[in-house]
């Protein structure tokens, strides 16, 4: 059953390829529309007026947007992720300040964590540093990509550090603040209509009600399965979504197709069920993480192998630009995900080096 009203998919199906394509107006309207749907509340608990259910449901929600626009996905993957983190805070004035205007669409939530993830890793330093000047502290630095970034009204989650190597501050920041400054959306190949732009912190200074936990490497251990795992449901929407055009294909002269075409299938199913398992366990992937980065890697595969299909499948009527399937567009939806932060390479820097 759909997590969407007909008239919502209706609309999403007509504009995909212009959000895909163009930042602007319609862009602007997309999370909001997407939030009159109440899926925000898929997975919080009843005490913070959720619907409740668990990280999966948050997956299936995100792989139902994906079969129809990878960047109403991907903007709702890093919306979510931002309520995921607030809600696991001892910290509550984030909940009570933004957490309604999150639900609507009111103000966007951006997770600038991706760099934390891989501080964390040994991958790279943090972008964001912590500095103290009598009683106040203050931000300075940038972080080059965070996507949701809407010009309106949101709010930005990232991680930040001090000079002396004491642990990592997590931290949330309104656009409102004083010092901010958003750059101009990034020009993407695809998903341009993400709200994507760098964010960069001029002296700006830290209110401890931003602050969600001062012992970040911890917390970001603790969060990661789900910030990570709520990413497959992008892949899972897009590969699903090619399939499906695949197997519409079978019975005419692409026949030849049919290995392949379960083959990849299955590996598609079998992915998916891995990550179910890990995520129902709350401890299973923090306490392997390395099956959780594997299943990453694997899934990337699966997608390009789906695309690959379904060009196969097309044919030539697939490479026009009026036609009907909005293959192209889900082909440079596909290159996206091998880059998606933390990216493919750079998960089989971490598992090389383990």
């Amino acid at each position: 059953m759909s997590r969407f009203s007909k008239e919502f998919l209706t609309w999403l199906d007509t504009n995909a390829d212009h959000i895909d394509q163009e930042s602007g107006p319609i862009a602007d309207q997309l999370l909001e529309k997407i939030a009159e749907n109440d899926v925000f509340k898929i997975g919080v608990p009843a005490e913070f007026n959720g619907l409740g259910g668990g990280p999966t449901h948050v997956v299936d929600l995100l792989n139902e947007l994906a079969q129809h626009s990878l960047t109403a996905s991907f903007i709702s993957w890093g919306h979510r992720t931002f309520i995921e983190y607030i809600l696991a805070s001892d910290n509550a004035y984030p909940r009570e300040t933004w957490l309604k205007e999150l639900y609507t669409g009111e103000r966007a939530g951006g997770t600038g964590l991706s760099n934390a993830v891989k501080f964390l890793s040994d991958i790279e330093e943090l972008n964001v540093t912590i500095s103290q000047e009598g009683d106040d502290y203050y931000l300075d630095g940038r972080l080059p990509w965070v996507t949701n970034l809407r010009s309106d009204k949101f709010a930005a989650l990232f991680a930040a550090d001090f000079k002396d190597g004491s642990q990592p501050w997590i931290i949330t920041i309104p656009s409102e603040a004083e010092g901010l400054i958003r750059s101009e959306d990034l020009k993407f190949v695809s998903l341009q209509g993400a709200n994507t732009a760098s964010l960069t912190f001029d002296h700006v200074k830290l209110d401890p009600n931003w602050v969600l936990s001062k012992e970040g490497a911890d917390y970001i251990a603790k969060t990661r399965p789900n910030f990570l795992g709520f990413q497959f449901g992008l892949a899972f929407g897009l590969a699903q979504r090619s399939l499906d055009e695949v197997e519409a294909s079978l019975n005419s002269n692409r026949s030849v197709l049919r290995g392949e075409f379960e083959a990849t299938r299955d590996n598609l199913l079998a992915i998916q069920d891995q990550l179910f398992k890990g995520l129902n366990d709350t401890n299973y992937f923090i306490e392997r993480p390395r099956e959780l980065f594997q299943l990453r890697i694997d899934i990337v595969d699966v997608v390009a192998n789906s695309l690959l299909l379904e060009l196969q499948a097309s044919g030539g009527r697939g490479y026009l630009k009026e036609s009907e399937s909005s293959f192209i567009r889900r082909w440079n939806e596909g290159v996206f995900l091998p880059i998606v932060s933390p990216s493919a390479v750079q998960l089989r820097h971490i598992l090389a080096a383990s």
